[in-house]
């Protein structure tokens, strides 16, 4: 006969809507009364939707909860077992729901019948937040003044606007452009909003543009500090067929930089097509060269398999070129990308790959060949302004360089027959 188990197995509840919020806000708000909201009966708890456990049967009351022990009943069904045998749970066993241990582990799993913690969704108030911020900015002319406010406010040690969802951020944005460009209020803008998670959700190379010259303008200098630097956002920008974008990034940085993460996630999104291209086989590559020369071809390969299934392959020859006038490396050479992935693509998928990366950058090479003097002048200039935190078009431009040159180091297609300067 097997013992009974010692251990007690602890559900955290997670309530997903602001319905159930108000509903439980007894525990989740510590609140002893409730506004009538008129709540709604198709409120959905998150854990429930779907499952098999005992409580699924059990029908949402509006009714508000006022105790712990109406918490517990109403999440788990066969609690009335205790009532019916007059039973108590040994002392010790439970614990307050206001007040839960930090050492008690928990586990979403909606069959196990012990509730130890209800808690909102992940991201719940700055959600419902952003929703009222939203809809402020859309019934409200004065979103100057809605702005000031939330520019005065912060949220988990954050500035409010840094971490409102970047939808309601966007509404702001289309206010200010192109006018505004000389306010306090948009100077602080600038100086607080979530650039990289804006670029990752929209595709909008004019304002983005616009948004990054005065990045520079007003002397912001966290842009590569952030959780996801812009330095390594043009990969983001790649997966999400933004490739508008890319331009007017070229202009802030002078060449992006590759991440681990985005390494792997090239790797899986080839892989789910490619079967072959295993992690065993990856690491034989990088037996033989380095890690980030195999992810640039990682990111030649899924630009060519991923726009030529969306038919977008022209705007991603055009980035490809864009990066490749960007940085210093040499060029991928038919051999290199032949030796890495031969075996997992054939010979002649890997010529239509190669292909398309040859007429991007303008340059087949059969074999590893050295840049161009004139592209390595290009890539320190750049890197100067860069260093300088010069908006790097700007910086050019005071430089008084003959046009074709100064275009040629802004990446811009350039047809010169000058003796001056011809590419």
């Amino acid at each position: 006969m097997e013992d009974f188990s010692t251990t007690l197995d602890h559900r955290v509840v997670t309530l997903k809507t602001a319905t159930d919020v108000v509903r439980f806000s007894f525990i989740v708000r510590n609140s002893i009364s409730y506004l009538d909201f008129g709540l709604c009966q198709y409120s959905m708890l998150l854990n429930y939707v779907g499952t098999s456990c005992d409580c699924c049967a059990l029908k949402l009351s509006n009714s508000f909860i006022n105790t712990e022990e109406k918490c517990r009943k109403f999440f788990t069904q066969s609690r009335s077992l205790l009532y019916t045998l007059h039973l108590d749970l040994p002392k010790g066993r439970e614990c307050s729901l206001k007040d839960v241990p930090n050492s008690i582990t928990f586990d979403h799993n909606p069959c196990i019948p012990h509730i130890a913690k209800i808690i909102p969704t992940s991201g719940f108030n700055i959600s419902i937040l952003s929703d009222f911020v939203e809809d402020a900015i859309n019934s409200n002319k004065k979103k100057l003044k809605i702005l000031s406010w939330i520019l005065k406010m912060s949220f988990s040690n954050l500035p409010l606007l840094y971490v409102l969802k970047i939808r309601a951020v966007d509404k702001f944005i289309n206010f200010f452009y192109p006018e505004i460009t000389d306010s306090a209020i948009f100077k602080d803008f600038i100086m607080y909003f979530d650039f990289t998670e804006w670029i990752s959700a929209y595709e909008k190379p004019e304002i983005l543009e616009y948004l990054l010259y005065y990045s520079r303008h007003y002397g912001r200098e966290d842009l590569t500090e952030d959780v996801f630097p812009i330095d390594e956002i043009i990969d983001p920008c790649i997966f999400n067929r933004y490739f508008l974008n890319i331009g007017p990034i070229l202009k802030y940085i002078n060449v992006p930089r590759f991440s681990e993460d985005d390494y792997h996630l090239y790797f899986l999104k080839i892989s789910s097509t490619r079967p072959n291209l295993t992690e065993e086989r990856l690491r034989k590559a990088e037996k033989r060269m380095k890690r980030w020369r195999i992810h640039q071809m990682l990111q030649i390969i899924w630009m060519h398999i991923d726009c030529r299934q969306h038919l977008c392959t022209e705007a991603a020859s055009e980035d490809l070129r864009l990066i490749w006038c960007s940085v210093p490396d040499v060029c991928i050479s038919f051999k290199e990308i032949k030796r890495a992935f031969r075996g997992i693509f054939r010979v002649e998928e890997l010529k239509n790959i190669y292909d398309f990366y040859a007429e991007a950058v303008g340059e087949f090479s059969e074999s590893v060949q050295p840049r161009s003097l004139q592209h390595l002048c290009r890539s320190i200039i750049r890197s100067t302004l860069r260093e300088n935190q010069i908006w790097i078009p700007e910086g050019l431009r005071q430089t008084c360089l003959p046009k074709a040159i100064e275009s040629f180091l802004n990446l811009e297609k350039v047809f010169c027959t000058s003796n001056e300067f011809a590419l």
